[in-house]
């Protein structure tokens, strides 16, 4: 009987870490998302109300992101803080342009570390830089390229994960 609570616990901090992990690194709109991707790893007999209980046990809530699509995300003490000898990448969410600048989604309370890292490069085009809590907002030059300076802050970041256009919603 204790061996069977004890495996019971274990499996359930095991759910636990993996829904961490997914909501960390992912844009979930949905629990079903996040219940499909608990099934690909294993958990075939995982149901809604099961992610849940998980997801209220991680403190996650819903945030509006920079596409203004509504998406879970973990409360601030919840987050995976970023350690030192962890890559600048771990601390940045997202990167996203539109016609007009560069918007740098990061980890509650990593904006301004982003914002002095940039600022210190002296990257070419940039106008200037602005951190908020959670964004940082640079912009660009006149005759600068919105599309170039993306490309240079995400590799910067380590975010190569772009594309040539500008995010859904911007022109």
């Amino acid at each position: 009987m204790i061996k069977k609570t004890a495996d019971l616990l274990a499996e359930e901090q095991r759910k636990l870490v993996l829904c961490h992990q997914l909501i960390s690194s992912n844009n979930y709109v949905s629990q079903d998302e996040i219940r499909r991707e608990m099934v690909r790893a294993g958990y075939t007999r995982i149901g809604q109300s099961s992610v849940s209980r998980l997801l209220k046990s991680l403190g996650v809530t819903k945030v509006r992101n920079a596409r203004g699509v509504k998406v879970y995300t973990l409360d601030e003490r919840h987050q995976t803080k970023p350690a030192i000898e962890n890559p600048l990448s771990s601390m940045v969410l997202g990167v996203e342009h539109n016609a007009c600048f560069v918007l740098i989604l990061t980890i509650s309370g990593y904006a301004r570390v982003i914002a002095r890292v940039l600022d210190l490069q002296n990257i070419p085009g940039v106008l200037g830089i602005v951190a908020a809590n959670t964004s940082v907002w640079v912009s660009l030059r006149r005759d600068y390229s919105v599309i170039h300076l993306y490309k240079h802050i995400s590799r910067l970041l380590g975010r190569d994960d772009f594309s040539d256009s500008p995010s859904p919603g911007n022109t």
